[in-house]
């Protein structure tokens, strides 16, 4: 009992904080929203792709009709490549299409000419989007090797020659041809990362409980500081007694803030979790990885203003590596395996496999044995330290 009253005074002096309220809550909710619905498609299937015409000349243009006839596609003209690059950085379109001003004339030679792609790849763009450019491009590409060699062959004027291959083309496309496919391989080696909200509601969840954890260690500093924890000792109160209840105060600040962000992802942003149990198993072992950390820098930090000015430069600086700010799948492959030193990088790895690949807790037992592990090695370390400060 006696720790539960321990508990629940550190998080009244813990939430007593205009500031750590600020943090706790409406922060991660703010940049949920805006960042996710910067990012998210929705339920819209089509997907914006500028382009930039610099004088592609008819060519150029009946292939813009092409990608523009593709019910997924919805273009949008730009000035100039530096425009268009830009909107791609702000997500104001999926991806983006540059046709130089050769264009017509580089094919109409035989030579070959670049078209560029633009996308963001730190936005996870769908590949829908490059597989219908591509189909646009390597078609009409397919249609003119057909007229040239009929030119060079049969010497007829270039414009015939493409008019006969468009007809035949037209004529080919209505043959079926079935294709049978397989994927081979496992599920977990395929790449799915859920879209918008869906990606960032778990990854903030992930990033503030870390954060809170190592900036609530500041409660244990000053507790040491203004010697409450000395004064408990000298009623009748063990040193047990009070680790158990400082120990229980982080893990529900944490667990509240999880909740939380939990809770709003649901409600307000339509964020589907996973099975409710495999979700639960990595919520509650991640909010122990904070607390057991949150208690070991307790002890290793000497005041509080050290809590606050380490301890949340070093949680984002976690956060990035581990891929709460943008997808590891993204870095070279070395980062990778460097974010995995991180126990965010494996809380990720279990949230993309429940949201984006609709897995289930016997699909994360890997990712939920290294958090467990994370939990096993420093909570006792923390709980160790921690007794030897209220004791000291």
């Amino acid at each position: 009992m006696k720790a539960f009253v321990i508990a629940g005074n550190s998080m009244r002096r813990f939430l007593r904080d205009r500031t750590t309220v600020f943090f706790t809550i409406i922060l991660p909710v703010l940049i949920i929203f805006i960042v996710g619905n910067a990012t998210s498609r929705f339920d819209d299937p089509t997907f914006p792709v500028g382009i930039v015409d610099e004088g592609s000349a008819a060519l150029g243009a009946e292939l813009i009709r092409t990608i523009d006839r593709q019910p997924t596609i919805e273009l949008e003209s730009f000035g100039d490549r530096e425009a268009l690059a830009k909107m791609v950085r702000r997500g104001g379109v999926t991806a983006g299409l540059v046709l130089p001003a050769s264009y017509d004339e580089n094919l109409r030679s035989g030579r070959g000419v670049q078209v560029e792609f633009l996308v963001d790849q730190t936005r996870g763009f769908p590949a829908a989007v490059r597989s219908v450019v591509s189909e646009a491009v390597s078609a009409q590409g397919a249609t003119i090797q057909a007229a040239a060699f009929a030119t060079r062959r049969a010497g007829i004027a270039f414009d015939a020659s493409l008019e006969q291959a468009r007809r035949t083309s037209r004529v080919v496309s209505n043959v079926a041809v079935g294709v049978g496919t397989e994927t081979v391989g496992t599920a977990g080696e395929q790449s799915y990362l859920p879209p918008g909200v869906g990606y960032q509601a778990p990854s903030n969840l992930i990033l503030f409980v870390f954060i809170t954890s190592l900036a609530g260690s500041a409660l244990l500093i000053r507790s040491r500081q203004l010697r409450v924890t000395q004064r408990m000792l000298g009623t009748p109160t063990t040193a047990r007694t009070i680790l158990a209840g400082e120990t229980v105060s982080r893990f529900a600040i944490a667990g509240f803030q999880a909740l939380f962000i939990f809770l709003v992802g649901t409600l307000l942003f339509g964020v589907s979790w996973g099975p409710p149990l495999a979700a639960a198993s990595v919520i509650v072992l991640f909010v122990a990885v904070g607390t057991s950390v949150g208690m070991l820098f307790g002890t290793i930090l000497r005041t509080p203003e050290q809590a606050g000015s380490i301890g949340a430069p070093l949680g984002i600086a976690a956060g990035m590596l581990g891929g709460c700010m943008w997808p590891l799948e993204i870095v070279p492959e070395p980062m990778q395996q460097f974010g995995h030193i991180f126990p965010h990088a494996w809380a990720m790895d279990a949230w993309i496999e429940l949201i984006g690949r609709g897995g289930g807790i016997g699909d994360i037992t890997t990712e939920l044995a290294v958090l467990a592990g994370f939990v096993a090695v420093l909570f006792p370390l923390g709980a160790w330290r921690l007794r030897r400060a209220i004791t000291a």
